[in-house]
């Protein structure tokens, strides 16, 4: 595959100054922290399944994760993420809203909608989409093409995941007890946590020197069942996240792709390395990949879970305050989603 050619990004448009950057970031958590260790003891882990109540905090290196209120909506966690991302924004100049979420507030209308009326925005267009958690790095590619083209001036792309409603339901249904096999195919749910997030995407302004370089990814639909979950007639949740599985086939997939970039004419040797968080284990394996030092990796699967497809911005807003970047730093940052899909990028700070 030539890498080049699935980038959405040409020497032609950095040549005439149309890179597209992000220059801004905003995101939003819950005040509550759960520990690992009382969702396990809230089900009686032990007793009922033989597993420590410690074990997500061992083996996944997930202590805690923040939850919002039960009736909180996805829009009010994006909300919250795009006013601190609009802070120093001219917003007359915010041409198009998208919400990336994995869940949206309702069927209809667009999520994009509420968020845009709430924050007083006008843009032309304000629309949904939704990849599991890649639907920010999508977001974040078709916010760049865009504003490559003249369509937008500035896209507001955003998020909001309440992953922890689902994980709520698991729990109930542990406690009441379900088969071991059945609780191994469900423990994922149990890692997630809550989280907003946005930036605004704008021309870089400088010849393309700095912002977006390449954005790359590839789909793997024969392995949609692997993580899945919907609520059968009687509202009951159904679905499974085959973690091992899961971890094992993106790991492969990331390791093409960085090997692809590694080969061609657009790579430039990174500083620092964003990349999805699961837990632990995963992220160890992409620190084998030898990309940057270990301490070069944006960690935050420690203290907030897997935050789905919020986990750029939070990641990104991680970065943006690492005392370590410098102007002109290359950054690389690879992400991933349920079907699975996986994709790649790299940015000049």
């Amino acid at each position: 595959m030539n890498f080049h050619k699935n980038l959405g990004l040409d020497n032609a448009a950095i040549k005439s100054g149309l890179g597209t950057k992000i220059h801004s970031v905003g995101i939003y958590v819950p005040e509550k922290k759960v520990t690992s260790e009382e969702i396990f003891d809230y089900f009686d882990s032990e007793s009922k399944y033989g597993i420590p109540k410690n074990w997500m905090s061992e083996e996944m290196g997930i202590l805690e994760r923040r939850m919002s209120d039960e009736n909180a909506l996805p829009s009010d966690l994006a909300i919250a993420a795009c006013e601190d991302a609009l802070k120093g924004i001219d917003k007359d100049e915010i041409d198009v809203v998208i919400f990336c979420g994995i869940e949206r507030d309702q069927p209809e209308p667009a999520t994009a909608h509420r968020i845009q009326k709430t924050l007083g925005l006008t843009a032309n267009y304000a629309f949904d989409m939704a990849n599991a958690c890649f639907g920010f790095f999508d977001g974040l590619r078709v916010a760049s093409s865009l504003i490559q083209s003249n369509a937008a001036r500035k896209v507001l792309v955003t998020t909001g995941e309440v992953p922890t409603k689902v994980t709520r339901q698991v729990m109930e249904q542990l406690k009441k007890g379900i088969p071991v096999k059945q609780f191994r195919d469900q423990v994922g749910f149990l890692s997630v946590g809550d989280a907003g997030g946005a930036v605004v995407v704008g021309q870089s302004g400088d010849g393309g020197l700095t912002g977006f370089r390449t954005f790359e990814g590839r789909t793997l639909s024969k392995y949609n069942d692997l993580c899945h979950y919907k609520h059968n007639s009687d509202g009951e949740l159904e679905g499974e996240m085959k973690m091992a599985k899961i971890v094992a086939r993106t790991i492969r997939l990331q390791s093409e792709l960085i090997h692809e970039a590694q080969r061609s004419k657009m790579w430039r040797t990174p500083s620092f390395l964003m990349t999805h968080q699961v837990g632990k284990k995963a992220f160890e394996q992409v620190a084998k990949m030898n990309v940057v030092d270990p301490d070069r990796m944006i960690k935050s699967y420690d203290y907030f879970g897997n935050v789905t497809s919020a986990t750029f911005p939070l990641n990104y807003h991680q970065l943006m305050n690492d005392d370590r970047l410098k102007k002109g730093d290359n950054i690389y940052a690879c992400y991933n989603g349920s079907g699975i899909v996986a994709g790649q990028m790299a940015f000049t700070h």
